[in-house]
């Protein structure tokens, strides 16, 4: 290899490192004791293709279907659920794309919450389209091709974690891994009517994920309900003692198991902001959860605009410092990717430094206003799920409105780092809708049996 092509391979090995972290990049590296190991400890086990095909046709979601399932336990557990991981988690002997143009070539080893699914017996059927380096609400990416909501084809299936959504909506699978920065778990799931958990920020290890941005970035999964949630998330849960940035929960021996909450707080202000059907069928939920006897807590007011106002700076002026040395190349193709990375060019590392310390006082005193309620109540979005004809005709500034218009309820839990689940409400129209609840900092044990609770009592029963 000449000089100047070492030059060339070495500056895109160093984007390649910054785009998606130097934790996953290290996935894809060699060991030390010799080149890409062969026996990854999986076993192939027949899966109905032509069911998972179909799926495909009706959602685009996947990015790649296996020719037989993939596990590491054959009578573990999970060994009954079908799952698939959004295209940024390694798998070794796997390549990702990360619905964008980076190749690193197959991956050394596994993430680690997926080889903790994969020792649990889980069967891994595929790996999901997603937006473009996991940024997008939208589900849209003009290089592998829009997934489509198999239950509102006309409408938007949300995003980043996009074909993990709709391929759980559809019935392909049971469960899938997502990622979460502005509401990328959460989305999909109340665009295709499914659960999603986002966990409490460095909670679950991200070793092995792509990085968008580290302050903000959580892996978690969606799952058809809550049932299989509480099967699912402990192995998630679990602590990896190769990631220092986590900071886990003592281990889950127990089965998680559905738990009324004494106390539910709701905000009148954004409930009378919805549509008027979800509206509607939140209202109810704190109807049947009253006469259950659970305390109701209303409260004035709400501070989600200027936390949403403080997040948006905060995700752009750390997605600038991770990404800003590659923003001149051609890694990243769409235009409103790169237009929301390049938002950050105005803060500096000052500025950073003070969006942290604000971020951690908005926790401290988020969590002494709310101390006294057990669970919050509040919509994911306060706007009918989007058409997919009008983010498409939309000029860039029109789309970038309508990112903050899905996201503003979104965003500000992740700069909270509180857990939250959304679980799906009964369908009042021909769209689905969901709701979001919101759990203390780091109390995500308790806000999955609260969710269970909720969908077992009030919503399925």
């Amino acid at each position: 290899m000449s000089n100047n092509q070492q030059e060339k391979s070495s500056k895109a090995l160093s984007e390649a490192r910054a785009i998606v972290g130097d934790d996953l990049f290290a996935s894809f590296e060699p060991d030390l004791a010799g080149g890409m190991a062969n026996d990854h400890g999986l076993t192939e086990v027949a899966h109905d293709v032509r069911r998972l095909e179909a799926g495909h046709e009706r959602t685009n979601g996947f990015a790649k279907i296996f020719a037989k399932a993939l596990t590491a336990n054959e009578n573990g557990p999970l060994s009954d659920l079908q799952f698939v991981a959004k295209d940024m988690y390694a798998l070794a002997g796997h390549e990702n794309h990360f619905g964008s143009k980076l190749r690193l070539g197959p991956a050394n080893r596994h993430a680690f919450v997926l080889e903790q699914l994969l020792g649990g017996g889980a069967r891994l059927s595929g790996m999901a389209k997603m937006n473009e380096m996991a940024l997008g609400p939208h589900g849209f990416n003009e290089l592998d091709g829009h997934v489509l909501n198999p239950i509102a084809p006309d409408h938007m299936p949300g995003g980043s974690s996009s074909g993990t959504g709709a391929l759980i909506a559809d019935g392909a699978v049971d469960f899938g891994l997502g990622s979460d920065t502005a509401g990328s778990i959460r989305i999909p799931a109340h665009f295709c009517g499914v659960v999603g958990y986002k966990p409490s920020h460095g909670l679950v290890s991200r070793r092995g994920s792509m990085t968008l941005c580290p302050g903000l970035d959580v892996v978690g999964p969606l799952a058809r309900n809550m049932e299989i949630m509480l099967r699912v998330a402990p192995y998630l849960l679990r602590e990896d003692p190769r990631d220092h940035d986590q900071h886990a929960l003592t281990s889950v021996d127990e089965p998680l198991k559905p738990m009324r909450p004494s106390r539910l707080g709701y905000f009148p202000e954004l409930l009378a902001d919805c549509p008027e059907r979800t509206a509607k069928a939140m209202n109810d939920m704190l109807t049947m959860a009253g006469s259950h006897g659970v305390d109701l807590v209303a409260i004035d007011g709400h501070p989600f605009g200027h936390l949403s106002r403080a997040a948006i700076a905060f995700q752009s002026a750390e997605a600038y410092a991770t990404h800003r040395d590659h923003l001149d190349g051609d890694l990243i193709h769409d235009v409103t990717v790169r237009q929301r990375m390049q938002h950050g060019a105005g803060y500096d590392l000052a500025d950073h430094f003070l969006l942290s310390k604000a971020r951690d006082l908005a926790l401290v005193q988020w969590q002494k206003t709310y101390a006294h309620i057990d669970l919050l109540l509040m919509p994911c979005m306060t706007i009918e799920i989007p058409l997919r004809q009008s983010y498409e005709e939309a000029d860039p500034d029109g789309r970038m409105a309508m990112v903050g218009s899905i996201t503003s309820l979104s965003r500000p839990v992740n700069y909270l780092r509180l857990p939250s689940v959304v679980l799906p409400l009964p369908q009042l129209g021909s769209l689905p809708h969901g709701m979001q609840l919101l759990g203390g900092y780091r109390e995500d044990l308790s806000l999955l049996q609260h969710a269970a609770w909720m969908e077992a009592e009030l919503i399925s029963a």
